[in-house]
C-alpha cells in the first residue's frame, strides 16, 4: 500500500513538471536555428532581465534550452527530457532521484547556470577530490562559451600553500566546482580572519549536492574540526590498555554492542580499584582514570579494526563505517583516538583541542538554497523532509530498467557464502560475462581477489585508497572476462559501461557479499549493473555472521547444536530455514537504519546549541571586520561593566589586590599609591579603574599613524578577545557532548543537560570577552613591521 501511495505521488509531482519541460521544449526548437553568437549572446541578455527584477523562475525555461543546445554544440550532448526534469525539480530546492548512467553531471550544468547568472555563486559540491575535479574540467568549456566563469574550488596539489587572493580568486567565479570537506574547512577558516582581506567566501548562495544522501545523511555523523594546540597529554593511554585487556565480559564488564554501550560491574570497579592502588576510582580527584579506563572500553569494543578503522603505516586511518570509505586527516575526539592507538600499539598522537567545528549537515543550512541529487535518495526522503524541508521527486529512466535483482542467496555461515561465491565467480567467468564482486570491508575483498588469483582467475582489486585510479578501473569493470573485487564505496560516481559482447551474454553480474548497514547503500551497489537500459544482474549473500547480523541482532541460532550438525545441503532444503535466517538479516539491517536515523537526529540536536553560538559569534566578527568608525561604541561603559563585575567578587580587597589588578588588566606602568577609601567603597574602586583605562586607551590612541591603524587596532582587539574565548568554547562544547553521551541517562535528559550547560557556557564566555577586550585595549604593544603594517603584541 506505502509502495502505490508513493509512485501516486511521484507521478503527481512529475505531472507539476511537464508544463515547465513543454516551455524548455519550444525555446529548444527555436534557439537550434540560432547562430553560435547570439546562442552565447543569451547570457547578458538574461544578466540585464535579472538585474530589471526578472526572477530565475521566470528564466528558467529559456535559459535551461539555452544550455541545452549548447551542451549539443559544445560537449556533443544533448540533455534528454529526463534530465530536463532532474534539472528543474534541483533549481526548486529539491532532490532528483536520478539512477546510476542517467547523466546527472550533465543534468547538474543547467540549474549551475541559471543561478551562476546572478554573480553570487553557484556550487556543485561532490564527495571527493577527483570527481570534483573530473566533472569540473568536463563542463567549464560548456560554461565558458556561454560567457560564465568556473572554477575549481581548490588546488589538487598535496600541501600546496595558497598565495594571497589566489582563493577569493577560485571562490568569486559565477560556478565553482568542489567538495563538502573542502568547502567546510574553507567556511571555518574563512572565519578565523582577523581582517577583511583575508576573508575570501562570498556568502553561500545556491549549492547542489551530488550523492546527497552519502553527504548530508551517511557523512553526518563525523564533524570538520580544525585542531588547535595539544591538550595536556594522558600518561595513562597504555597503562588502562594493559589493565582493559584482562578483564572478562558478563563478569568485569557488561557490553551492548547495539546500543554502542559498555561499563564496567561492581566487581570490574574494584579490580581497577586494586590495579592503580586506589580505595575508590570514583571518588574525587580520579576523574582522569575513569575517562581514559570508559575510554579503553570503548575502544577495545564499541570500535572494530578493518570496519571503523584501518591501520596503515603506524597511524589510524577512520573509515566511514556505512560507505566503506576511508577519511583521511580525521580524527575522533577527547582521547579516543589515542585510546585506539594504544589498542593497536602504535605510537599516540597529540590529542588536539577543537579550534573551530561543523557538521555537514549545517554546513548546508549555510546556503540560501541547496539541492541534491542520488541515485538512492528516495530511501532517505522522511530524514530530508523532517531536516531540510526537502522532498524527493524520482526521474524516470530515459530507457527501461533490464537489471535483474535476484533473491539473496541464504547460507548458515560466512565459510559457505565465500565457497559459494568463489564457485559462481569461476561459473560466470567461464561465460566472458564481467563480474563485479562487492565487499564491506578492505579484508574481505584481500580475501577474495587472492583466492580468485589461487583459482587463477585474473582480478582488479579496489579498496577505496585510490580514488582517481580506481575510477578508471571500475570503468573497465564492463569488459568481456573482467573481474573486479571492490569495497562498497570504491570507484564510487563513475558508469560501468559494457564492452563489445558483454550485452548479448547478459551485462555485468553483480555478486554482493552482505547487506551493508542501510538499503540505500544495497541499492546504490544494484545499480553497478543497468545503466541506460543494459541486461544485468545482481545477487546479495547473505549468512547468520554477516555484520549486520553480529551488530544488529541478539540471534543464537548459530549456538543451536541441531543446526551445526546438518549438513549445507539439509540446509538448503529447509525452506523454514531459509526464511527464517533471511528474516533476521532483514530486521538486523532495520535496526541498523532506525539505530542510524536516531544517531542522526542526536547529532542535529546536540549540534543546535553550538550552531547558534556559531552563527552569533560569526555575525560580530563579521560586523566587526565592516565597522570603520567606533565613534558610537561607548568604551567607558563597557570598562565600568567588567570593573564592577570583577570588584564584586571581593568581600574585602587590600591595596595589594588592587594593585595587582591594574599590572594584568589596566596599566603595566602604574607607579601610584592606593587611596584608602577605595578599600571600602567598591563604587569608587569601580570608577578609579574606569579613570585608569580610559586614560590608557588615551595613550595608546596617540601612537598611531593615523585613523586607518587605530581602526584597525580596534578591530584586531575585539576579534582577538572573541577568537580566543570561542575556541576555549568550541572545545569545552565538544569534551561536554563526549561525556554527556556516556552518561547513562534517557535521550531527552542527555539532549536538555547540554542545551542547559551550554547555554550557561555561553554566558560565561560572553563576559570574559569583554574583560579580554578590556585589558586588549588597555596593555597590547604596538609596533610596524618592514612592509609598514600593523603588528599588535597581545597581553
Amino acid at each position: 500500500m506505502k509502495g502505490i501511495i508513493n509512485r501516486t505521488i511521484n507521478k503527481t509531482r512529475l505531472r507539476i513538471l511537464e508544463r515547465t519541460l513543454k516551455e524548455i521544449n519550444r525555446y529548444s526548437t527555436s534557439y537550434e536555428a540560432l547562430s553560435d553568437q547570439a546562442l552565447k549572446e543569451k547570457t547578458a541578455e538574461f544578466k540585464a532581465r535579472i538585474a530589471q527584477g526578472a526572477t530565475l523562475d521566470e528564466i528558467l525555461p529559456e535559459s535551461y534550452a539555452v544550455v541545452r543546445e549548447a551542451s549539443r554544440r559544445v560537449l556533443g550532448m544533448y540533455p534528454k527530457e529526463v534530465q530536463l526534469m532532474g534539472a528543474i525539480v534541483m533549481h526548486q530546492g529539491n532532490i532528483a532521484e536520478m539512477q546510476t548512467g542517467e547523466g546527472k553531471t550533465l543534468t547538474a550544468t543547467m540549474p549551475l547556470y541559471l543561478n551562476g547568472l546572478t554573480g553570487k555563486g553557484a556550487y556543485l559540491i561532490t564527495t571527493n577530490d577527483y570527481l570534483a575535479r573530473r566533472d569540473y574540467e568536463e563542463m567549464k568549456p560548456l560554461y565558458e562559451w556561454l560567457g560564465l566563469t568556473a572554477s575549481l574550488g581548490f588546488v589538487d596539489l598535496p600541501g600546496y600553500e595558497y598565495k594571497k587572493g589566489e582563493k577569493k580568486k577560485l571562490y568569486d567565479a559565477d560556478i565553482i566546482y568542489s567538495t563538502n570537506g573542502r568547502i567546510g574547512f574553507d567556511f571555518l577558516i574563512d572565519n578565523l580572519a582577523d581582517q577583511l582581506n583575508g576573508k575570501f567566501l562570498k556568502p553561500f548562495n545556491f549549492g547542489i549536492i551530488d550523492e546527497i544522501d552519502s553527504i548530508i545523511l551517511d557523512a553526518a555523523q563525523t564533524p570538520l574540526v580544525i585542531s588547535g594546540a595539544p591538550r595536556v597529554q594522558s600518561n595513562l593511554f597504555n597503562v588502562v590498555k594493559e589493565l582493559i585487556d584482562t578483564l572478562e565480559e558478563d563478569v568485569h564488564f557488561i557490553l551492548n554492542k547495539t546500543k554502542q554501550e559498555v561499563y564496567l560491574t561492581p566487581l570490574g570497579t574494584e579490580i581497577c580499584n586494586r590495579y592503580f592502588d586506589i580505595p575508590h576510582m570514583y571518588a574525587k580527584g580520579h576523574t582522569a582514570l575513569v575517562r581514559n579506563i570508559n575510554l579503553a572500553l570503548r575502544a577495545k569494543y564499541l570500535f572494530d579494526l578493518n570496519i571503523d578503522y584501518y591501520v596503515s603505516d603506524g597511524e589510524i586511518m577512520l573509515i566511514d563505517r556505512i560507505s566503506g570509505r576511508l577519511l583521511p586527516g580525521t580524527k575522533l575526539q577527547s582521547g579516543l583516538h589515542q585510546s585506539i592507538e594504544a589498542k593497536e600499539r602504535v605510537e599516540i598522537s597529540d590529542d588536539m583541542s577543537v579550534m573551530a567545528t561543523i557538521t555537514f549537515q549545517n554546513l548546508f543550512q549555510q546556503f540560501k538554497s541547496f539541492s541534491g541529487m542520488s541515485a538512492t535518495s528516495k530511501l532517505g526522503e522522511k530524514e530530508f523532509f523532517d531536516l531540510y524541508g526537502k522532498v524527493v521527486v524520482q526521474i524516470p529512466t530515459d530507457k527501461p530498467v533490464e537489471r535483474k535483482d535476484e533473491d539473496d542467496n541464504i547460507f548458515l555461515d560466512k565459510a559457505q557464502k565465500h565457497y559459494a561465491m568463489l564457485h559462481d565467480v569461476k561459473a560466470i567467468h567461464e561465460t566472458q560475462r564481467p563480474v563485479l564482486l562487492i565487499t564491506r570491508t578492505a579484508e574481505d575483498a584481500e580475501y577474495f581477489s587472492s583466492e580468485l588469483f589461487k583459482q587463477g582467475i585474473p582480478n582488479n582489486l579496489l579498496i577505496a585508497q585510490n580514488v582517481a585510479k580506481e575510477a578508471q578501473m571500475i570503468a573497465e569493470a564492463g569488459q568481456l572476462s573482467s573481474v573486479t573485487v571492490a569495497t562498497s564505496m570504491a570507484g564510487r560516481g563513475t558508469d560501468i559501461k559494457l564492452g563489445a559482447g558483454v550485452k548479448e551474454l547478459g551485462g555485468l553480474a553483480v555478486l554482493i557479499s552482505e547487506h551493508m548497514e542501510n538499503s540505500r547503500i544495497d541499492r546504490q551497489l544494484r545499480g553497478r549493473a543497468g545503466r541506460q537500459g543494459d541486461p544485468g544482474s545482481s545477487r546479495i549473500y547473505i549468512s547468520l555472521e554477516d555484520y549486520l547480523v553480529k551488530r544488529w541482532s541478539d540471534n543464537k541460532m548459530l549456538k543451536n547444536e541441531h543446526l551445526l550438525n546438518m549438513s549445507h545441503e539439509q540446509i538448503e532444503e529447509s525452506r523454514l530455514l531459509m526464511r527464517r535466517i533471511a528474516k533476521i538479516v532483514e530486521k538486523a539491517q532495520i535496526v541498523s537504519e532506525e539505530h542510524g536515523m536516531i544517531a542522526r537526529q542526536m547529532n542535529n540536536e546536540f549540534e543546535q546549541s553550538v550552531s547558534k553560538q556559531r552563527s552569533m559569534i560569526y555575525d560580530e566578527r563579521n560586523r566587526i571586520l565592516h565597522t570603520t568608525v567606533f565613534e558610537g561604541f561607548n568604551f567607558e561603559q563597557l570598562a565600568r561593566e567588567v570593573f564592577t563585575r570583577a570588584v564584586a567578587q571581593y568581600d574585602r580587597l587590600t591595596e595589594r589586590e588592587i594593585k595587582q589588578y591594574i599590572y594584568k588588566h589596566i596599566s603595566f606602568q602604574y607607579e601610584g599609591d592606593i587611596d584608602k577609601e577605595l578599600l571600602a567603597d567598591k563604587d569608587m574602586l569601580v570608577e578609579f579603574y574606569v579613570k585608569l583605562f580610559m586614560k590608557a586607551m588615551q595613550e595608546q590612541q596617540q601612537q598611531f599613524k593615523s585613523d586607518y591603524f587605530y581602526i584597525q587596532y580596534l578591530q584586531k582587539t575585539f576579534l582577538k578577545a572573541i577568537d580566543n574565548n570561542w575556541i576555549q568554547q568550541v572545545d569545552f562544547l565538544q569534551q561536554l557532548r563526549t561525556s554527556i553521551n556516556n552518561r547513562q541517562m534517557g535521550r531527552r535528559n542527555a539532549i536538555f543537560e547540554y542545551h542547559r550547560t551550554a547555554l550557561i557556557a555561553y554566558e560565561e564566555m560572553g563576559h570574559r570577552i569583554k574583560m579580554d577586550i578590556v585589558r586588549n585595549l588597555a596593555l597590547s604593544m604596538i609596533t610596524y613591521d618592514k612592509d609598514g603594517n600593523l603588528v599588535v603584541h597581545f597581553p
